[in-house]
């Protein structure tokens, strides 16, 4: 008789995926997609859609979740179709999806983002106040799309304090303002990208600085080792702030660079723990 186990790692989940496939002879994914994203509208979720006329041109969904008996509301994927990237779609999908958690009583919204994406810590950390303390390193296992392939698919968590009052100053686009800090990079040009030199793990200051790449996308493209290296060098330099205390709250762009800013001092309206 086969022994049934919990699933524990993504490697693990992608056998199952294959075993759906067989035990409901599906071999459209997109027919899974359209039964989980029902399941979850079903079951309390949130499924957003934006219409563009009768096109569908982006879509948010979100699930119920619960943590170390914490409930709050877990967003999976945000995206808009390739015409809509730089528009401001996305930003008005998150504002509908943070209305949606309020009014149901979340104070909470989670979800996962590589921190070596520079548009995606802009987005998250700086337009919608969102912080970063938890480091999940390999979080989806190995993964095929084009965005990810080749490097492993490290994640920090992101929290979103709804109601917080640096939510609302971040949503008011009400912005800090940072002079020189120190930095837990230390980096050097490689042609026409930079490549992490060395880390420092003995900073203390309230605020530091924490390097990351230009465009981590071209770097892959260019030189697959130094996408590699840069994803080494971050993780040692997240897990050690994190563990000290330190959250990401910010991103800043400098003489063509790009910074994380990491904070001992927690914003306002964060909670003191993370449940994650």
């Amino acid at each position: 008789m086969p022994r049934i186990e919990i699933a524990e790692n993504p490697d693990e989940i992608r056998k199952g995926v294959e075993v759906i496939k067989q035990a409901w002879g599906v071999t459209d994914m997109s027919t899974i997609m359209k039964d989980l994203l029902t399941a979850i509208k079903f079951t309390g979720g949130l499924v957003l859609l934006a219409y563009e006329g009768d096109q569908v041109v982006g879509i948010s969904f979100s699930l119920l979740a619960q943590r170390n008996r914490n409930l709050f509301l877990y967003s999976h994927m945000t995206g808009v179709i390739p015409e809509f990237r730089k528009t401001e779609l996305g930003y008005s999908l998150k504002l509908r999806q943070r209305e949606w958690a309020m009014e149901k009583g979340f104070d909470l919204v989670a979800w996962t983002f590589d921190p070596l994406q520079g548009l995606n810590s802009n987005f998250n950390l700086h337009k919608l106040g969102a912080i970063a303390r938890t480091y999940r390193k390999n979080h989806y296992g190995t993964m095929m799309d084009s965005l990810n392939f080749g490097i492993p698919s490290d994640r920090v968590v992101a929290e979103w304090y709804v109601l917080s009052g640096h939510v609302k100053s971040r949503l008011n686009r009400e912005y800090n303002s940072y002079g020189e800090l120190p930095q837990a990079i230390i980096t050097e040009e490689k042609g026409d990208y930079r490549i992490p030199k060395d880390i420092d793990l003995t900073l203390s200051d309230d605020y530091i600085l924490i390097e990351i790449p230009r465009d981590i996308n071209t770097i892959k493209k260019k030189n697959l080792e130094d996408a590699i290296n840069w994803r080494i060098m971050t993780s040692d330099v997240y897990q050690h702030y994190f563990a000290r205390g330190y959250v990401l709250m910010d991103f800043i762009s400098r003489d063509g660079r790009n910074f994380q800013v990491a904070s001992r001092i927690l914003p306002q309206g964060v909670k003191k723990k993370t449940i994650f």
